[in-house]
C-alpha cells in the first residue's frame, strides 16, 4: 500500500509518517495535531535561527523563508528531523509507504518526462527517467553520477515548504514573504542594538529595505503606477550617484521596455544600490543585510526550491535539458495535476486500485481529468473517464468508480458532495477555501466531520472494489 500526498496534504502525511505505529494510533495523533493547529504557538526565535543558518547555503531561495516563517507558523511546529528518519515507520509492514512529490519549475507546464519528482524516506528522483538518489544526499553536489560535496540533509520543515507552496496566490505569497522578512529584520535589529535609539547603521539598513521593496514594486507595476515608485526611489537613493544615475536611465526607457528587460533593469538597480549602501554594514548587521539582499534578489527572480541537480553532467541520462543544469528549481506539484497520480502510477509499483479523496477547490473533477490527460500523453495505463458522469460540478456525488482494461481501478471521492453536506456544498467550499490558512477548533471539527462522513459513506463500495480486484486476479492466475 502507498499513501501519496500533494501540496498541503504533504504537511499532514509528513507529520504522521514519522511515527512507527501511526496507523494504530491515528485517533490519538489526530487529537494532538488538531489541538496544536488551534491552540499551539510558533517560535519566532527558532524560525530566525533556521533562516540565519540557511542563508549560508549556496542554493538559498524563497522556500527557506516560506518554510521557517510561514509553514512553521501555520503548523505550529518546526520539524528538524530528516525524511530518512521516517524509514522505520514504513519498513515494519504496518503502515502504507509515504510518497511526496514536487515538480520542476521550468517544465511543469509542459509535463515532460523530467517534470515530476518524488520524495520517499529512501530515495528522491524522477519516475519518468528512472533516475534516483539516496534521500540523505538530496541537495548534495553531484557530477557525472559522483558525489562531489555532501551537503547538510534538508529537514522536514524545509521539505514541507518545498512540497506545499501553492496554497496562496502569487500576490499573497509575495506579501507573506516581505512581511516575514520585515519582521525578521526588525526583531533581530532591536536585539543587536546596544542602545535605545536606532543608530545610523540601522537607519541605513531600514532605508535599504525600503529601497529593495520599492524596486520590487516597480517590477510589478503597470502603466503609470511606475511613476510613483520612480519618485520614491529618487528620494531613497538621493546622494548616491551610481544608483541615481542608473535610475534616471531606467526611467527614460521604462514604458517601452519588455517585461524581461524590466526585470533585468530592476536587478541591475538593486545591485547598484548594494554597491552604494552595502559597504556601510557593521559586523552586527552584516548577516541581516545578507538575508535581506539575498531574499529580495530571490523575489525579483521569483526563485523557489533551488537545489543542486544530482544528474548534472550525468552521461547515463539522455536528457540534455536536465543534465546540463547544475541547479534545479522544484516547486509545489499542486500547480500541475494537484493530485499524486503520477507517484501511484509508477509502473514498478503495480498499483491495481487508487482511492482518491480529492480536496481540490472548485471543480471536484479537475484532478481526475488532468490525470487522464497526463497518462495519455505519457502512455501510462489509466481507466477511461466517462465525461458525462462528471458534468455536475456544483452538486457532485460522493463516489465515482472507473475501471479499465490493463489499468488500475480509480475510486474518486470529492470532499464536499451531495451526501456528506447536501445543499451546503457551496457554503463548505467557501468556508474551507485553499487560501484560508488558519482555522478555529470549531472549524477544524466541522471539516473533519465532513471528511470522516465521506470515508464512512463509501466504505462498502471500496471493500466491494477490493474484493472484485482480488477475484479478478485469482481468475487470471
Amino acid at each position: 500500500m502507498y499513501l501519496c500526498a500533494v501540496s498541503g496534504s504533504t504537511w499532514c502525511l509528513s507529520s504522521l509518517s514519522k511515527d512507527k505505529d501511526w496507523t494504530e494510533k491515528i485517533e490519538i495523533l489526530e487529537k494532538r495535531d488538531c489541538k496544536n493547529l488551534a491552540q499551539g504557538t510558533w517560535k519566532f526565535e527558532k524560525a530566525s535561527q533556521a533562516l540565519l543558518e540557511s542563508i549560508e547555503n549556496e542554493c538559498y531561495s524563497l522556500t527557506e523563508i516560506w518554510s521557517y516563517f510561514l509553514v512553521h507558523k501555520m503548523l505550529k511546529q518546526l520539524d528538524e528531523t530528516g525524511l530518512p528518519a521516517h524509514a522505520a515507520s514504513c519498513e515494519n509492514g504496518k503502515n502504507p509507504y509515504p510518497i511526496f512529490p514536487a515538480v520542476d519549475k521550468e517544465t511543469y507546464l509542459t509535463h515532460n518526462e523530467a517534470t515530476w519528482y518524488e520524495f520517499t524516506p529512501h530515495e528522491v528522483g524522477i519516475p519518468g527517467l528512472g533516475a534516483y538518489v539516496d534521500t540523505k544526499y538530496f541537495g548534495s553536489f553531484f557530477e557525472n553520477g559522483e558525489l562531489i560535496k555532501e551537503k547538510k540533509e534538508r529537514n522536514i520543515c524545509y521539505l514541507q515548504g518545498l512540497w506545499g507552496s501553492a496554497c496562496a496566490s502569487n500576490e499573497a505569497l509575495l506579501n507573506f514573504i516581505t512581511g516575514a522578512l520585515g519582521d525578521f529584520l526588525k526583531q533581530n535589529r532591536s536585539e543587536a542594538s546596544s542602545s535605545v535609539n536606532i543608530d545610523e547603521d540601522d537607519q541605513k539598513l531600514n532605508k535599504l529595505f525600503k529601497g529593495y521593496q520599492s524596486i520590487l514594486e516597480l517590477k510589478l507595476s503597470k502603466g503609470t503606477e511606475a511613476n510613483k515608485q520612480f519618485d520614491l526611489l529618487e528620494t531613497i537613493l538621493g546622494g548616491f550617484s551610481k544608483s541615481c544615475e542608473l535610475l534616471k536611465s531606467i526611467r527614460q526607457t521604462w514604458i517601452s521596455a519588455a517585461s524581461e528587460r524590466k526585470k533585468e533593469q530592476c536587478i541591475n538597480l538593486s545591485q547598484a544600490m548594494d554597491e552604494d549602501y552595502g559597504g556601510f554594514a557593521k559586523d552586527s548587521n552584516k548577516v541581516l543585510y545578507n538575508v535581506m539582499r539575498k531574499t529580495f534578489l530571490c523575489l525579483l527572480n521569483w526563485t523557489w526550491g533551488t537545489t543542486y541537480n544530482f544528474l548534472y553532467h550525468c552521461s547515463d541520462v539522455e536528457f540534455s535539458e536536465l543534465s546540463s543544469k547544475q541547479v534545479l528549481e522544484l516547486i509545489d506539484a499542486g500547480l500541475t495535476i494537484n493530485t499524486a497520480y503520477p507517484s501511484a502510477l509508477r509502473p514498478e509499483r503495480e498499483v491495481k486500485l487508487i482511492i482518491s479523496f480529492d480536496y481540490s477547490a472548485q471543480d471536484p473533477f479537475m484532478t481526475i481529468k488532468l490525470a487522464s490527460e497526463f497518462c495519455k500523453a505519457h502512455g501510462i495505463p489509466f481507466p477511461e473517464i466517462n465525461e458525462r458522469e462528471l458534468e455536475d460540478t456544483d452538486n457532485p456525488s460522493d463516489c465515482y468508480i472507473f475501471r479499465g482494461e490493463q489499468a488500475p481501478t480509480v475510486i474518486h471521492c470529492p470532499l464536499f458532495n451531495n451526501v456528506n453536506c447536501p445543499g451546503k456544498i457551496a457554503e463548505y467550499r467557501e468556508e474551507f477555501s485553499t487560501f484560508n490558512l488558519s482555522y478555529s477548533s470549531e472549524e477544524i471539527e466541522k471539516l473533519l466531520t465532513a471528511a470522516k462522513k465521506n470515508v464512512a459513506n463509501v466504505r462498502e463500495k471500496i471493500l466491494e472494489e477490493i474484493k472484485h480486484i482480488i477475484d479478478t486476479s485469482s481468475q487470471k492466475a
